[in-house]
């Protein structure tokens, strides 16, 4: 074996390591010892650096890592998850989410039950129509707000929160970055992907549903006093939260006649991030004129400090680790591997799903998803043509889910995990892994039998 290829795999393998767990590294500087942190953010560039050090890979690996290869442009993947990020960031600024959870906290009434069985749903219904990072970074400090208010287990909300955004965020293309991986390299349109997968996300919702009530309902009290609460005091600029729904719906709405009108949908989440730039902007001018610079208004500031910047050297450092992988070798041998046992559609489908969801667990969604979608297009993957397509509909669900199952399955777990720390809130890796050992079985085998009856039936 070439020694390119054992550095790679040890790369690869040391990075994901970084990534999961993290460590403190010491910096010497002429005054004094710095200490930096290297996270997800730094870890694959580092990777990257080591193989350049040690003559392993090329200038033609680190580019086909940023422009693409076999269909993947990570370039266009980015593009499309940052700029709807942002628009989204923008809209929750306005205070549309806040306004929306404390309507369902009003809703609710002194009902923990009927809480519960609200939160869940708004939190699916955000997903939806946003991504599983917004809503857990807008809802999780009001979940934490009211339990403090009300004295009541935080747990539950948080739970059957947390799992609702990992599984909704199935159902459309953006819902997760991981969907976007898959889905650009098999050039599914934003139509046929939720087509697909629609009915599979229903039946896995409304599982998780049934799961997380069986789990929590015994914990639940019966009533609580409810806090003082007015929605509409959230709405910091109701102009610019009709504004913004308004163009997040058309976004999504182009977006689902992108295939039509012959359009990248990249470049159409870039012309509304564009458009909402340029709203904020105005709207920052004439506030702070209005005002006679007595308030700061600075709604881009506010945007960039939330935007998710650290994506960006992850996402591009771990597609060049994993085109070192394919460029080495290693990509063709698994992919072998795998498909010498994927004979048969609903086996294909369920073994996919539960090797993706605890793979994710292992090294965490997003690298899983880049590394399982090249070994999936790979031609040393020989499976039938059906079946591949099932597979590939597996794998994304997979990324989805195994975020549910330990706090490092996906980023969105560690940022999670972050906040609810910041609020004096703390769930142990081992507790949360109780939850998700006893929930998530059921859900993936009920979603995995939806996806194949339907494969079985259309295809």
């Amino acid at each position: 074996m070439k020694l390119n290829s054992i550095m790679s795999i040890i790369t690869f393998a040391f990075v994901i390591v970084l990534v999961l767990r993290g460590f403190r590294a010491s910096k010497f500087s002429r005054h004094n010892l710095k200490w930096f942190q290297v996270d997800y953010g730094t870890a694959p560039i580092l990777g990257v650096l080591i193989l350049v050090a040690t003559f392993s890979i090329d200038h033609f690996v680190i580019i086909r890592g940023i422009i693409g290869s076999d269909g993947i442009e990570p370039y266009a993947i980015l593009i499309l998850f940052m700029t709807l990020v942002y628009v989204c960031i923008s809209l929750d600024l306005t205070g549309f989410f806040e306004y929306l959870a404390l309507r369902t906290v009003k809703a609710a009434g002194n009902s923990p039950r009927k809480l519960f069985l609200y939160f869940f749903f708004l939190s699916s219904f955000l997903t939806v129509f946003t991504s599983n990072d917004i809503v857990i970074l807008t809802l999780t400090p009001i979940i934490c707000y009211f339990a403090k208010y009300t004295k009541v287990d935080p747990i539950p909300y948080l739970i059957g929160q947390f799992f609702a955004a990992n599984i909704w965020s199935l159902t459309l293309y953006i819902g997760n970055p991981t969907n976007i991986i898959v889905a650009e390299a098999y050039d599914l349109s934003f139509v046929e992907y939720t087509t697909w997968m629609l009915l599979p996300t229903i039946a896995a919702g409304f599982s998780c549903l049934l799961m997380v009530w069986l789990v929590f309902r015994k914990k639940l009290p019966q009533t609580f006093e409810p806090p003082e609460i007015d929605p509409s005091s959230a709405l910091k600029d109701k102009f610019g939260a009709i504004f913004g729904v308004s163009l997040l719906a058309s976004c999504l709405i182009l977006l689902s006649l992108a295939s039509w009108l012959n359009l990248t949908l990249w470049s159409i989440t870039l012309s509304f991030a564009i458009i909402m730039f340029f709203r904020d902007i105005i709207y920052d001018f004439f506030s702070k004129k209005k005002s006679k610079g007595t308030r700061n208004y600075n709604t881009i500031r506010n945007a960039a400090v939330r935007m998710p910047w650290k994506i960006l050297p992850f996402i591009i450092g771990m597609f060049i680790l994993v085109e070192a992988l394919a460029t080495s070798g290693w990509v063709d041998l698994f992919a072998a591997l795998i498909s010498n046992i994927s004979k048969n559609m609903i086996t294909s489908v369920f073994l996919m799903v539960f090797l993706s969801a605890i793979t994710s667990n292992l090294m965490n969604n997003q690298p899983m998803t880049i590394l399982f979608t090249k070994i999936l297009i790979s031609s040393s993957f020989n499976a039938p043509g059906t079946i591949k397509f099932g597979i590939m509909f597996a794998l994304i669900m997979g990324s989805n889910f195994g975020a549910n199952f330990t706090l490092i399955g996906a980023l969105a777990g560690i940022m999670w995990h972050k906040i609810l720390l910041n609020k004096g809130i703390e769930i142990s890796f081992k507790d949360f892994a109780k939850y998700g050992i006893v929930i998530m079985p059921i859900v993936i085998a009920v979603a995995a039998l939806t996806l194949s009856i339907e494969l079985l039936v259309w295809l």
